[in-house]
């Protein structure tokens, strides 16, 4: 775990970094007052210019309709509202501290659908510590106050987690089982591009699992015994992670 997330974290800081250099757009203004905004695929002087808008359409353009065409424009804070797709991928580093247990983390990714009243509904999986390695499956709702480049959000989760490994390897034979899990809290979305975010969050989180242990003496005479024992797990929970559509 402690190899993996700063591994983690640099995959996601040269992703934003190259994210960030991509937020410029190529305007091409037309004779009838029409305006295209997107990136210049091929331009032939005097024929004619192609460019791919929103949405990956690409539109062609006669040389005599077109009145003036402006490279690498800056896009301005308040066209950077994510207008692409609304499905969502949002792939997240997550930190859970604050229980009597020892601190642990996790990664997941969540696939969501926003709609236009600024509600979004999703379902994720991913991978996390707590005692023992376990699946997430999840769904999540967020709700986005603003529409601009940038917004405060509430969210809440709920779900359900199996273990990766259901066999322990000592002396008692443990053997682990899932539990459910909860989640709710605050943060901040961060859109530098139409389709590209950075996604801050802090919250708490509730998790819950149950192991059985069986005890198996050496002296065959005696009867092997079971132990249930369930855990709960109250946790801040910390994230931070990257959106694209």
């Amino acid at each position: 775990m402690k190899k993996i997330v700063p591994i983690l974290a640099l995959f996601f800081f040269f992703a934003a970094v190259k994210s960030f250099g991509q937020s410029k757009e190529d305007v091409v203004y037309l004779n009838n007052g029409s305006i295209f905004r997107g990136k210049i695929i091929e331009n032939e002087r005097g024929v004619r210019t192609s460019i791919e808008i929103l949405g990956h359409n690409l539109i062609v353009i006669p040389d005599s309709a077109i009145k003036m065409i402006l490279m690498d424009q800056k896009v301005q804070a308040k066209e950077r509202e994510n207008s692409g797709s609304p499905v969502e991928m949002n792939a997240n580093v997550n930190f859970y501290g604050g229980s009597e247990n020892s601190n642990s983390g996790g990664l997941t990714f969540v696939t969501s659908y926003k709609f236009p009243f600024r509600l979004s509904v999703g379902v994720g999986i991913g991978m996390e510590w707590f005692e023992h390695q376990q699946i997430p499956f999840f769904a999540e709702t967020k709700y986005y106050f603003l529409k601009g480049a940038w917004s405060p959000f509430v969210y809440a989760q709920g779900g359900y987690a199996v273990p990766m490994s259901k066999k322990s390897d000592d002396y008692f034979s443990g053997e682990y089982y899932g539990g459910w899990l909860a989640g709710t809290g605050g943060g901040m979305r961060f859109n530098f591009t139409k389709r590209n975010a950075l996604v801050f969050s802090f919250g708490y989180r509730y998790q819950k699992t149950k192991t059985i242990f069986g005890s198996y003496p050496w002296m065959s005479s005696i009867s092997p015994y079971e132990t249930t024992r369930y855990d709960k797990y109250n946790r801040l929970a910390f994230s931070f992670g990257f959106l694209f559509n």
